[in-house]
């Protein structure tokens, strides 16, 4: 009985929390950031190959730095972080550079040969996104490097939805995707509801799967699309041919990206709530579905939300206010700490009913 009612107790926390997002400061300074990523002391912010450090506790600037360049301590065409614990891994086209949570330069490993790029850290290793060509045919992979950027081995292959030359430009094809936290990654296949987790030598130890009905992509959804290249300065001169060439989904992919906070797993899709809240589905560390919700979200074109991230049981982000010409920090609440005991809740209690049963 005292199972029982701390199910009904947690259950009704997760109901009655409030999900409306809230704005917590201003960032007047920013101009058109494209990434955002939160640790336990910072938030950092990237916008182009700029990268801005502010502080959490009361989101004064810490550091700004960042220079054109393929040099050390410059960025070639585009900067994104991933905290470490002790470090900052930062991202630009042909390396990876590693800085301190202040923003002073470490070093830099540049990228052997080849294209790949958007690498993570996986234990004393990397994954990262490969692009390569066979019998006229171009693929996109997931592969796994060693410390020094040298290829291993491929994780995951499949056809890229733009072939050149062949004037088809399949949108949302390419549902491949990938993230590493606390030496664990998560490769997604996203045209199916379905994620393998390995572990930090690139075992697989699990997959999440799910019966999950995806949603309809719409003719609003395909003339959505149209608008953004039109409206896209480098690529609007180009629209009459990129038109043609366009093949859209029937439906949305089941997974639109992974999270891992705080041994909570989040994955949010396509599904919305008039277009302002988005489908989330948590799961605890061992890939036990705990519940789903919607979660205040924004999205600057219809493919991309803006600049987001995930801590403590709050989503993020930073949205444009266009009549005050600033960026707001926008915060919505997810769960409290006792959702992290939910699934154990839930399983404690079936156990206790069929003890009863017996």
């Amino acid at each position: 009985m005292k199972k029982i009612f701390i199910l009904s107790l947690v259950l009704f926390v997760l109901i009655s929390l409030p999900v409306k997002g809230e704005v917590v400061t201003t960032f007047p300074d920013l101009l058109k950031p494209t990434g955002l990523v939160i640790d336990e002391e910072n938030l950092y912010v990237t916008e182009d190959i700029t990268i801005y450090i502010f502080s959490m506790k009361d989101f004064k600037l810490i550091k700004k730095f960042g220079k054109k360049g393929e040099g050390p301590r410059e960025f070639n065409r585009f900067a994104a972080i991933t905290p470490l614990k002790d470090k900052l891994l930062i991202n630009s086209m042909s390396k990876i550079s590693y800085f301190t949570k202040d923003g002073e330069y470490i070093n830099e490993i540049k990228v052997k040969g080849g294209l790949s790029f958007l690498y993570q850290p996986l234990g004393d290793k990397y994954i990262g996104r490969g692009m390569s060509a066979k019998d006229n045919t171009r693929y996109v992979s997931i592969n796994l490097y060693d410390k020094d950027l040298n290829k291993i081995k491929t994780l995951l292959n499949q056809e890229d939805g733009s072939q050149p030359g062949k004037g088809v430009i399949k949108v949302l094809d390419s549902s491949l995707n990938y993230m590493t936290f606390n030496d664990k990654l998560y490769l997604v296949n996203g045209s199916e509801f379905e994620i393998k987790v390995f572990d930090s030598s690139a075992k697989e130890v699990m997959t999440i799967k799910r019966d999950y009905k995806k949603a309809k992509f719409t003719e609003e959804n395909i003339q959505s699309i149209h608008d953004v290249i039109k409206n896209d300065p480098n690529q609007r001169q180009f629209y009459d041919a990129i038109k043609k060439m366009l093949v859209f989904p029937k439906e949305w992919p089941a997974i639109a990206n992974v999270f891992e906070r705080d041994n909570i797993i989040y994955v949010s899709t396509f599904k919305s709530k008039d277009k302002t809240k988005y489908e989330f589905l948590l799961f605890d560390a061992k890939g036990k579905f705990i519940h789903s919700m919607y979660i205040p979200l924004k999205f600057q074109t219809s493919l991309q939300p803006y600049p987001m991230s995930i801590k403590n049981g709050k989503l993020y982000q930073l949205i444009e206010n266009e009549d005050e010409e600033e960026w707001e920090l926008h915060v919505s609440f997810i769960h409290n700490a006792n959702l992290t005991k939910f699934s154990e809740v839930t399983e404690n209690v079936k156990t206790s009913s069929k003890l009863k049963h017996k």
